[in-house]
């Protein structure tokens, strides 16, 4: 069959607005690696960028569910779950590891994240799962009405409403669930006053330098991770434009994709400023920083353990 034919709705994923994101991701991967000092407000514009998105999903899908094609709809969670995919390699790591905290890379940040971001990404997160749920057990079924098709991504070409993309996203998502719960876990067993995980195991004698070493190696996996996930999101969502043969959505001729094609672009330029222009004395301090409050004087705050990752950090985070 041809594939469907419908009119686009570009105010939700054109160029400009694909671009915005693609800036963001990979500006904060770019941030970490040259000018660290920029990465709390790129997890800011991430996070806006991804709660007004997700808005503007939900306002349109309560009005008229019929408003967005099931393969649109498609493209938009795969925008904003770009920022939060990243938590599946690293807790494929954690069950690699029998969740050892040695190996947590969440547990030495490269730049700490306040308490009250982390939690409205988190809260952010469980909207977006309970949303995609939905749209995997009830909206793309729809497609089965239709004598058209609508492919999506899964490291390759797949119909929408075929078995296998459907039970793939399905496992894919339910993992990303159980990720969720065991960090709402955390948070419960912290408010609660049990201890934190991190301090209740063996403790490992090592040199300051082996532990310098091996925070930086954990770093790094958490950086490439980011990396690797930015990449392939990017190319699932411009794969899925192509297959679906979808027209309208390369331009930036409107307000509407300009302003998050420059707030991406401005965010990029700014990293490199701070890079070749201005001091970034912050990054080792502010590692440093990180470390002390999670284990010390920010646990009399209530802040979360540092097992909790750095929610909306990034690229994806």
């Amino acid at each position: 069959m041809a594939v469907c034919k419908f009119p686009v709705r570009s105010d939700f994923y054109g160029l400009g607005i694909r671009i915005g994101f693609y800036f963001l991701w990979f500006g904060t991967i770019l941030a970490a690696w040259i000018a660290p000092s920029e990465i709390r407000s790129l997890r800011l514009f991430i996070d806006l960028f991804v709660a007004a998105t997700f808005l503007a999903l939900i306002v349109t899908t309560i009005n008229d569910v019929n408003n967005l094609q099931p393969v649109e709809t498609y493209i938009v969670l795969l925008l904003a779950f770009g920022a939060y995919l990243a938590l599946i390699p690293i807790y494929i790591l954690r069950l690699l590891t029998c969740c050892d905290p040695y190996w947590n890379p969440s547990r030495w940040p490269l730049v700490s994240q306040s308490p009250l971001q982390a939690n409205l990404s988190f809260i952010m997160l469980l909207g977006l799962l309970v949303y995609q749920y939905w749209f995997i057990f009830d909206r793309i079924p729809d497609l089965d009405r239709v004598n058209c098709d609508e492919y999506g991504f899964f490291f390759g070409q797949l119909k929408l409403n075929s078995r296998t993309f459907i039970v793939l996203n399905a496992l894919f998502f339910f993992f990303l669930g159980l990720v969720a719960l065991y960090i709402l876990i955390l948070k419960v067993r912290f408010m609660l006053g049990f201890p934190d995980p991190n301090e209740t195991g063996p403790k490992r004698q090592i040199s300051r330098r082996h532990k310098a070493a091996h925070i930086a190696l954990l770093r790094n996996l958490d950086i490439w991770a980011k990396f690797i996930v930015a990449i392939a999101v990017t190319v699932a969502v411009e794969a899925t434009i192509s297959w679906n043969e979808i027209k309208g959505v390369s331009s930036l001729a409107s307000v509407g994709q300009a302003i998050p094609f420059v707030i991406g672009l401005v965010a990029v330029l700014r990293i490199l400023y701070v890079y070749f222009y201005v001091r970034d004395d912050d990054y080792d301090s502010d590692s440093e920083y990180s470390y002390r409050t999670w284990h010390g004087q920010q646990r009399h705050d209530r802040a979360p353990p540092p097992d909790l990752p750095p929610m909306g950090s990034g690229a994806p985070h």
